[in-house]
């Protein structure tokens, strides 16, 4: 079964800080495949911690996609975009609707299942977005979007 974590976070305050997120693969052989980015301009009004979470787990879902990985589960410490991905909670945010439809978008075509897991449970994909975090403090990070770690 292959495996994906996401995370996202905003700080030093949420919302109007910067907004990172990590995300985790791992795939059927134990291979594991990273990746982190910026989800918004720093220090502007869309730079949320939700949106940080729908960046991550949009990024994972397309890198899924890229490889062909088919039917996985998808982990993630937020229940807002666990639940608003299951038809649990309504969407009601302007700046969350086009993110939510992209990765209900993505989550049709995997054929993937989204499931809540403690924070104790997301370590590195939180790892991965404190990467990030500190990539943007140091100035290494500018541009938002989807990176895989390279090593």
């Amino acid at each position: 079964m292959v495996l994906g974590y996401f995370d996202g976070l905003c700080e030093p305050k949420n919302p109007g800080g910067i907004a990172t997120f990590g995300y985790l693969i791992i795939l059927d052989n134990g291979e594991k495949i990273e990746g982190y980015g910026l989800a918004a301009k720093p220090y502007s009004k869309d730079s949320t911690n939700n949106v940080a979470e729908y960046m991550g787990l949009i990024c994972l879902m397309e890198e899924m996609q890229d490889r062909r990985l088919l039917n996985p589960t998808i982990r993630g410490d937020s229940q807002l975009v666990v639940k608003q991905l299951n038809g649990e909670y309504k969407v009601k945010a302007p700046r969350i609707v086009p993110l939510y439809r992209k990765a209900l978008e993505l989550k049709n075509e995997l054929g993937a299942k989204i499931e809540w897991v403690p924070r104790e449970l997301n370590k590195e994909a939180d790892m991965l977005s404190r990467l990030a975090y500190d990539l943007v403090i140091k100035g290494r990070l500018n541009e938002i979007g989807c990176r895989v770690k390279n090593f």
